[in-house]
């Protein structure tokens, strides 16, 4: 709708009343007798998501912003396309000020760049608001001060501010050298954070001038300010970082990241340790508990630790007696070189290829059992789906952040 409006103005003043009144019947009625269905896609096929926001209304649910629009992500696995652009939103922000607002930047569908865009209806249609400087830019990253929400800052050739929220730009002054993200002070319109590959700056002017922020001069793709005024950092080689906004010492939260690294950040704004990264893979990994320990997006809402805990005791029931305590899996000589089948049961937790599958597939292989390994039998009789979907979600927790950001489709290219 952006591009047609921007491209054609004045197209439905050309328009007759009957065939205006036909174009929004069509873009409300998919079928005759009954509304369009919204497009809706598994959150592992999506590519290339640039940015990502709590949904204000229902917490569990996430705003993308990817390589072919807005999609609303829900941790059954499955996204639906916000509104009907699908423009490459190279970068994303929630207005605080606005529980409906949201900025975005990027490319158009067919080439171009698209300014400063705002919506005030949660995505689902866009205006282009200003050009910035210099423009039509291209923020590859921009965020809002929650100090002062007029304040907004994006990078397209260095160092953009506007100060009305985003009617105007100006240019604020240079970046520290190839910087990757950027996050407003929660406290001060003034200060700014930039992550970039000499490691973390904060400027205390609004940009014009730097300095190193903590003292690890390593790459640093990631820098996040939640609600509460806490920043957090991702060090490539270090590990995600927490520290106060006010500056301070910064606290090592999680070092076990492996090779992967994240990419992107949501805090929810009513509870400020719960955190959704985007990791380098695609993948959306979840902690409850401020970064210290991480989970899969998928199924997070519904699974507490003590249904972690009761599908533990399931698990050992039904599958330790062959795959092992905490799923280690059968080593050969537990059972003299091979089974009669010439196979053995495999580690469940990260030290095999348990995390190669989908949530889905796992489940099915624990109900319907493996035509691969007759030994595998079928437990469909014995439990239900719920019952094999809480089994996998234990499988789950017995693996590293690095599987839950390769699981599944996303496993081939971890392996190089």
């Amino acid at each position: 709708m952006l591009e047609t409006a921007r491209q054609r103005p004045g197209a439905f003043a050309r328009l007759g009343l009957w065939a205006c009144l036909g174009f929004l019947v069509s873009m409300f009625l998919g079928v005759p007798g009954g509304p369009a269905r919204a497009e809706t896609v598994t959150l592992d096929g999506i590519e290339h998501i640039h940015g990502l926001a709590v949904d204000p209304g229902q917490p569990g649910q996430l705003y993308l912003a990817t390589h072919s629009g807005l999609f609303l992500a829900r941790p059954d696995g499955s996204a639906t396309r916000v509104g009907t652009a699908q423009d490459d939103l190279m970068s994303f922000a929630a207005d605080p000020a606005d529980p409906n607002g949201f900025h975005a930047s990027g490319h158009p569908p067919g080439g171009g760049n698209l300014g400063f865009l705002t919506s005030r209806d949660r995505g689902v249609t866009w205006q282009r608001v200003a050009e910035g400087a210099g423009g039509p830019v291209d923020f590859h990253a921009m965020d809002v001060s929650r100090a002062d929400p007029k304040v907004i800052y994006g990078l397209y050739k260095g160092l953009q501010v506007s100060r009305d929220g985003g009617r105007t730009w100006r240019v604020a002054g240079t970046l520290p050298q190839d910087t990757f993200d950027l996050a407003a002070s929660a406290r001060d319109p003034q200060r700014l954070y930039a992550g970039a590959r000499g490691g973390l700056f904060v400027s205390e002017d609004g940009g014009t001038n730097w300095a190193a922020a903590t003292m690890w001069p390593r790459p640093t793709p990631l820098v996040h300010v939640a609600a509460d005024g806490r920043v957090y950092v991702f060090v490539y080689g270090v590990g995600l970082l927490a520290g106060d906004d006010a500056g301070g010492k910064w606290e090592l939260r999680s070092e076990r990241f492996a090779d992967r690294y994240l990419v992107h950040m949501a805090s929810d704004p009513a509870n400020p340790e719960l955190l959704h990264v985007v990791a380098d893979t695609g993948a959306i990994v979840t902690s409850r508990d401020g970064g210290r320990t991480w989970a899969s997006y998928l199924g997070h809402d519904r699974e507490s630790p003590e249904l972690v805990a009761a599908a533990g005791r399931l698990y050992g029931k039904l599958c330790q007696s062959c795959h092992g305590d905490k799923g280690i899996g059968e080593r050969p000589e537990d059972i003299h070189g091979t089974d009669e089948y010439g196979f053995v049961a495999p580690p469940l937790d990260d030290s095999s290829h348990g995390w190669h599958h989908a949530d889905r597939d796992l489940a099915q292989t624990i109900l319907n059992g493996s035509p691969r390994n007759p030994r595998m039998m079928p437990f469909k009789e014995l439990i239900t789906p719920s019952e094999a979907g809480k089994l996998v979600a234990y499988i789950r927790s017995l693996w590293s952040f690095r599987s839950l950001a390769c699981q599944g489709a996303r496993h081939m290219r971890c392996m190089h």
